[in-house]
């Protein structure tokens, strides 16, 4: 960052802030009033030309006031910036001479018989706009490297604080330095939040975002980490935990200075190095395809002499973009070999049109009409195919991740591990978590790649640096508390990671959704990444919530969904009814999960055997338990269907329900106080229940009638599966394990009205989870 650390004087006029260009718009408009006027012919009237030339001498003269008073603020802030102050003070004198030359320029002279006329010509106005225009533009540009002077000097302060803070030797000492960093850290967050506003450039507003909400996640792991390790210095992993977090903590600041410096002046006064660094990986297979096709319209307008080499470029960046999925470890050999024969279509479909191309010139484009517009729909009809491909394997990729690992499972096996040093096995654990973390990570990189808006894609390559190197944090936080069991002050530090690990995957999640919402085209993302987040990382360490029940104006407002959610139940029922025989298992978990969806339609009237909120979120949580297993057996069900397309169908639908699973159970942990919040939890909680009672219900009904048609029997019975914390890899991997092992002593009768129970509970569940 030292060649970055001189403001620079921007010597282009590029705007890359939303205030400076709202600030021109007024004068803008004026100055496009005048230009306009000289344009207009001249009427006749003698009257109405005195009138008109009032009116724009009435504008010009309104320009000039605008502009000295603008001058004079730019002047006062020269005054008080040595750094800018010739800059300033000549760009300030340059729009003084151009607003005077505005007003001479309008005003009205008269005539010998008295009659108004006008001196100047049109090629003066413009020149005089021109002029005040670029002058005005300069001085915004030049107040504006203030804002990015003052990020820049708080930025400073914070990196200063932040050595100090990592080469303390005793507690007290850090909390005296960690009130001055808290402090100074809310102030560039301020600051940096108020720039990613102002920001035009999405991907530089994505990346400002991200990084500020690495600051803020880190500032509470700064205070457990460094408290672990000042409380067992001799610690190594205490020591490796610590160095994690300052790392990342230097690295997100670094990035907010790069922006913001990107944003204050033009790219050529950055280093290259700093520019590479901010510009990695601007260009995923999305993009890289968009060039392509563009390259390939183009040839139906002109053709050049560097047109092959920009086709056969275009082309390589695109295969190289998808390297990532024939890298991937976690892909399988038919799908990798899918994206091979894609790029070998690719080339020889590019050949034949560098051929045709090539043949053409010679020919004097007599087979352009004919043969070229063919061979460009072909390989851009390869282009589509190609991206829906990478897009599904991505897709089922992450819902297969959400199904088949539980990061609970995985945290509290390397807490109990590490709290008994049993090194052995906390290494067996520590080994699935990175393992979790790795296919998470390579999630995440197969994401970036499909993302077709850089917000999306940002988010995706925030997830792949977080998850790295949060999983490294966990590991070394679990070793440092086997290393001392006894003490709190480690634990408190893996309890906080853990937390901060949960929130990460629900992000994911999120992600995921987004990304699978954008590419059906069901509406734009949604910014989630934001300063500050209230109860969120560890700031709410309550996790109880008091029972309470809704008054009858939160029941009017959640109303509506749960009337949805009744139709969804009565479409569910009636459905399962033409099914329901004694072997079939989907229809009866089918059912059950209408009848716990329809307890929580009850609740929102305020009747039923749901009294509280708590009854509400416990009933959802069965629910959402029921999903997932309804999920595994469909699952099951789906790869007996003999048609390949069916099956493949069947899959995409399928995948969508454990996301939604994962998610409804993340928004069911959610610590709430307060009446507001526990009515936005429990608002959430019905709106996120309903949807996936209706997606149920359409994967469902398919699975009913793809049932009939192959005659596909399912002989497993409900009474007689056994659920393990952990099933054999080999028969079943699909399989999501539930996040705690559970009883299956308690059977479901059949003849027993379900709707009458208290709590409509899975097959097999946990009675201790009534306590929550």
């Amino acid at each position: 960052m030292a060649s970055a650390d001189k403001i620079p004087s921007p010597k282009s006029l590029e705007i890359k802030t939303k205030s400076i260009e709202t600030t021109l718009v007024p004068l803008v408009t004026q100055i496009s009033t005048l230009i306009n006027f000289k344009e207009r012919p001249r009427s006749s009237s003698a009257t109405i030309n005195d009138k008109t030339l009032q009116a724009i001498n009435r504008v010009g003269d309104a320009v000039h006031m605008a502009v000295e008073r603008f001058v004079s603020v730019g002047e006062s802030i020269a005054n008080e910036n040595s750094e800018i102050k010739s800059d300033l003070v000549d760009a300030c004198q340059e729009a003084r001479s151009a607003g005077e030359s505005i007003k001479r320029i309008t005003c009205v002279e008269y005539d010998t018989s008295g009659k108004p006329i006008c001196v100047t010509d049109r090629q003066s106005m413009v020149q005089a706009a021109r002029s005040l225009l670029s002058a005005v533009t300069r001085v915004l540009l030049l107040a504006d490297m203030v804002v990015v002077k003052q990020i820049v000097h708080i930025k400073k302060k914070v990196i200063s604080t932040l050595n100090r803070l990592e080469a303390v030797s005793s507690f007290s000492e850090f909390v005296k330095l960690f009130g001055v960093y808290g402090s100074q850290m809310v102030e560039l967050a301020h600051l940096t939040g108020d720039r990613q506003n102002d920001l035009k450039d999405e991907r530089r507003r994505s990346q400002l975002s991200a990084s500020r909400t690495i600051l803020e996640k880190c500032t509470m792991l700064i205070l457990t980490s460094s408290k672990s390790y000042l409380r067992h210095i001799e610690c190594v992993y205490a020591r490796q935990c610590r160095d994690l977090v300052y790392d990342q903590v230097r690295r997100a600041l670094e990035l907010v200075g790069l922006i913001v410096y990107d944003s204050g002046s033009t790219i050529a006064t950055l280093n290259p190095a700093l520019m590479l660094q901010l510009t990695k990986d601007e260009i995923n297979f999305v993009k890289s395809l968009r060039q392509f096709e563009y390259a390939l319209e183009m040839l139906n307008v002109s053709v050049t002499s560097s047109t092959k080499e920009q086709l056969e470029e275009f082309c390589s960046k695109t295969i190289d973009n998808s390297q990532d999925f024939t890298d991937s470890v976690y892909i399988s050999i038919e799908q990798r070999e899918k994206v091979l024969d894609y790029h070998r279509k690719l080339q020889e479909q590019l050949a034949e049109i560098i051929t045709i191309v090539t043949n053409n010139n010679e020919m004097g484009y007599s087979l352009k009409s004919d043969v070229l517009p063919l061979a460009i729909q072909s390989i851009q009809q390869i282009g589509h195919d190609f991206r829906k491909d990478l897009e599904e394997m991505a897709i089922l990729r992450a819902s297969e991740f959400f199904r088949t690992h539980d990061e609970t499972v995985l945290l509290n096996e390397l807490k109990t591990f590490s709290l008994t040093s049993r090194f052995d096995f906390l290494q067996e654990a520590i080994d699935r978590f990175r393992e979790q973390a790795d296919i998470a990570i390579e999630l995440s990189k197969l994401l970036k790649h499909i993302s077709s808006c850089d917000q999306l894609q940002v988010s995706s390559e925030y997830h792949d640096m977080l998850l790295q190197n949060l999983s490294n944090m966990i590991i070394t936080s679990a070793q440092s508390v086997a290393s001392h069991p006894t003490s709190r002050v480690p634990k408190e530090n893996l309890d906080v990671l853990c937390r901060f690990w949960e929130q990460e995957i629900n992000d994911f999640s999120i992600l995921v959704k987004e990304i699978q919402d954008y590419i059906e085209g069901r509406g734009e993302k949604t910014v989630y990444l934001s300063l500050p987040r209230p109860g969120k990382h560890g700031t709410t360490s309550k996790t109880g919530v008091k029972p309470t029940k809704l008054d009858s104006e939160e029941q009017g407002k959640i109303a509506k969904a749960g009337l949805e959610m009744k139709l969804v139940t009565s479409e569910m029922d009636a459905e399962a009814e033409k099914w329901d025989e004694p072997q079939n298992e989907i229809a009866k978990r089918a059912k059950n999960m209408s009848s716990m969806a329809y307890s929580m339609y009850l609740f929102t009237r305020g009747e039923g055997t749901l009294r509280t909120t708590q009854d509400l979120f416990t009933q959802a949580y069965y629910f959402v338990e029921e999903g997932t297993r309804l999920s595994a057996i469909i699952h099951e069900f789906i790869h007996q269907i003999p048609n390949k397309n069916i099956r493949q169908e069947m899959l995409i639908q399928l995948e969508k329900i454990p996301l939604m699973c994962h998610q409804l159970k993340l928004k069911l942990k959610t610590p709430v106080i307060g009446k507001n919040s526990t009515f936005a939890k429990v608002d959430t909680v019905i709106c996120e229940a309903r949807d996936l009672m209706n997606a149920v219900t359409r994967l469902c009904t398919n699975v009913f009638v793809y049932q009939a048609k192959y005659n596909i029997v399912n002989n497993r019975s409900m009474t007689s599966t056994k659920h393990h914390s952990r099933p054999p890899v080999a028969s079943n991997r699909w399989y999501r394990t539930p996040s705690i092992e559970r009883d299956d002593r308690m059977e479901m009768k059949t003849d027993r009205n379900i709707r009458s129970a208290s709590l409509q509970r899975p097959s097999s569940y946990l009675p201790a989870f009534d306590h929550i």
